[in-house]
Order: structure tokens, then C-alpha cells, then sequence
């Protein structure tokens, strides 16, 4: 069976998504390049929906990575910064008053187990920070405020 592609659109934010093949257990998954094993319980028949067990993602070097996604604005534009996933705030690198550009990294969000930089999604002055360094976070949550400039 072939491997099949998805865009897949969480809370504003599309991943690219690749799926294995379902015919066996484990089924290979990538999702923004990175690959994990999903073992499909044995009762699982094709087109069933059942609760899938994820295993850690593969690496080539035992040693211990850090992974870092490239910078993703997590607003629509509206300069409100969004977190896009639920984590634990690593860094903060604006304060208020800074001047930012779009796409300029603004914190550093970990979630399992992985660094993700948030971008400011508008040109503009930093009018509120709403976390720091340690704060742990909800999916949604406001994080920073830009106001356009």
C-alpha cells in the first residue's frame, strides 16, 4: 500500500502529514518531517477508528537532539500572539515597547519535548507580554501582544 499525504489544519497552524502503510503494525507517521511509530491495536480493521499508541519519534543519532521548528507566525493577524499548542515557555526575547517584524522570532515555547519558536505575526511595538521564562502554557492562550506600526 502506498504512503498518503495530508495537509492538516490544527487551530490555524497546517502540518504537512505522511501516513505508511495501515496494513501492518507499526504504521510510519511523519508530520512536519518528523517520523513516529504508531502501533494500531490488533482489532483495529481498515477504516475503524480506534485509539492509536505513538511511539517516540525516530532518530538517527542516539544522542540527545534538540529540535527546532522553523518560525511560524500563530495569529491571523490581528498582533494578538497565540500559543499554538500547550507547552512550557523556554524564553521570551521582547519586552514591551520593542520595535518587531513579521516573521521575527519573539519566544521559545517547548511541547513535548520539542523547541518551537513563535514568530510576531505583524510589523509593530510590543504593547503586552503575558508570560515568562518557566510559565506553563494552554493551547490558545495569549502569549503577546503587537500593536501594528
Amino acid at each position: 500500500m502506498a504512503t498518503k499525504n495530508y495537509k492538516i489544519t490544527i487551530a490555524g497552524q497546517t502540518y504537512d502529514v505522511e501516513v505508511g502503510d495501515l496494513s501492518s503494525s507499526p504504521v510510519e507517521v511523519s508530520v512536519d518531517g518528523t517520523t513516529y511509530q504508531v502501533e494500531l491495536p490488533e482489532s483495529a480493521a481498515p477504516g475503524v477508528s480506534s485509539t492509536p499508541s505513538i511511539s517516540a519519534p525516530k532518530t538517527v543519532d542516539p544522542a540527545p537532539q534538540i529540535v527546532s521548528r522553523p518560525s511560524v507566525p500563530t495569529s491571523g493577524g490581528d498582533g494578538v500572539v497565540r500559543s499554538p499548542m500547550p507547552g512550557k515557555i523556554v524564553s521570551v526575547s521582547v519586552a514591551v515597547g520593542d520595535s518587531v517584524t513579521k516573521g521575527q522570532p519573539i519566544l521559545v515555547l517547548e511541547s513535548m519535548k520539542m523547541e518551537n519558536t513563535i514568530a510576531s505575526p505583524i510589523d509593530g511595538t510590543v504593547s503586552a507580554v503575558h508570560v515568562g521564562a518557566g510559565d506553563a502554557v494552554q493551547h490558545g492562550q495569549t502569549l503577546a501582544e503587537i500593536a501594528q506600526g
